[in-house]
C-alpha cells in the first residue's frame, strides 16, 4: 500500500504553533487532510491533554492516520491509546513522552529553565512566544533559510491568548506519558530532529513500544523546513506503506 491509498490524515499543531506551519509537509499527502490547532477554541474547552484527545475523537470519529507536532504529539498519543477505531496509526513530529526533566528523565528541558520561560510568558507573552518561534529553527542545518520561511508567520503575530499559552505550558509541565508511549498497541512513527533545540533526543534507554519506530531526521530543528519536511514525508510514506492499514 502507498500513501495514495491510505486515506485521511489528521494533523494536530503544537504549543503556540498552528498546523498550517507544516503545510509544506502535509500538502504532499494525496488524501484528505484535517488540520486542528490547539488554539483558543480548543484550549478554552479542554483542561487537560486527555480532554483534548477526547474532544478530537468525538469530533473526528472516522478512521485516519493521526500526526501530532510537539505538544500535539501528546494529544494524538492519548487518542491512540483510547481504544477507539478512529486512530489507524500515529505519527509524532518533534514529540516526547515527557517534556520537563526529572531525576529519572534527564533528557527533558531542565525544570528551572522551563519555569523561567513560564514566568516570561506570564509577563510578556508576545515576546516569549517570538523567542520560542526562533528557537524552533535555531541550530538547524538550514537555519537562515528556515528563519526566512518563518517570517510570514512571525509577522502575523501570536494568535493564541496569553491565558491559553499558560494553560498549554501547564500541560507540558505536568504531563508524563512514558508508560503510554511504552505500551502503545497501534503502529507508531516518531520523527525527531537531529538539531532540535527544544526537545532533546529521549530514546536512549527508553523502552519504546514494540509497534513503534523512531527516525532521526538529519539537520532538522524543532520545525521542519522544506528539505527536512520532504525527508519526513518520505519516512511517513514508508511507514504507512509498511503498516498495511488504511
Amino acid at each position: 500500500m502507498t500513501v495514495a491509498e491510505c486515506g485521511r490524515l489528521l494533523v494536530v499543531g503544537g504549543w503556540g504553533v498552528r498546523p498550517e506551519m507544516l503545510a509544506h509537509l502535509w500538502q504532499l499527502w494525496p488524501g484528505e487532510v484535517i488540520c486542528v490547532s490547539l488554539d483558543d477554541d480548543w484550549m478554552g474547552r479542554c483542561d487537560t491533554v486527555q480532554d483534548a484527545a477526547a474532544e478530537l475523537l468525538q469530533r473526528y470519529p472516522e478512521p485516519a492516520h493521526w500526526l501530532g507536532w510537539s505538544l500535539g504529539s501528546q494529544v494524538v498519543m492519548e487518542a491512540a491509546c483510547a481504544g477507539q477505531s478512529s486512530v489507524v496509526s500515529v505519527i509524532t513530529l518533534a514529540g516526547f513522552p515527557k517534556f520537563v526533566a526529572a531525576d529519572d528523565w534527564p533528557t527533558g528541558m531542565p525544570e528551572n529553565q522551563f519555569r523561567a520561560f513560564a514566568r516570561g510568558i506570564a509577563r510578556e507573552p508576545e515576546r516569549y512566544w517570538l523567542h520560542f518561534q526562533l528557537l524552533m529553527v535555531s541550530g538547524s542545518g538550514n537555519e537562515a533559510g528556515d528563519a526566512e520561511e518563518l517570517k510570514p508567520w512571525l509577522e502575523q503575530g501570536c494568535s493564541f491568548s496569553a491565558a491559553n499559552l499558560e494553560k498549554g505550558l501547564k500541560w507540558l509541565g505536568s504531563n508524563d506519558q512514558r508508560q503510554l508511549w511504552a505500551s502503545l498497541q497501534l503502529p507508531a512513527l516518531h520523527l525527531l530532529g537531529e538539531r532540535d533545540q527544544v526537545v532533546s533526543c529521549w530514546t536512549s534507554g527508553f523502552p519504546c513500544a514494540a509497534t513503534a519506530s523512531v527516525r532521526m531526521i538529519p539537520g532538522m530543528g524543532h520545525w521542519p523546513g522544506h528539505p527536512e519536511a520532504l525527508t519526513c514525508f518520505h519516512e511517513i510514506d514508508r511507514f504507512v506503506s509498511a503498516c498495511g492499514v488504511h
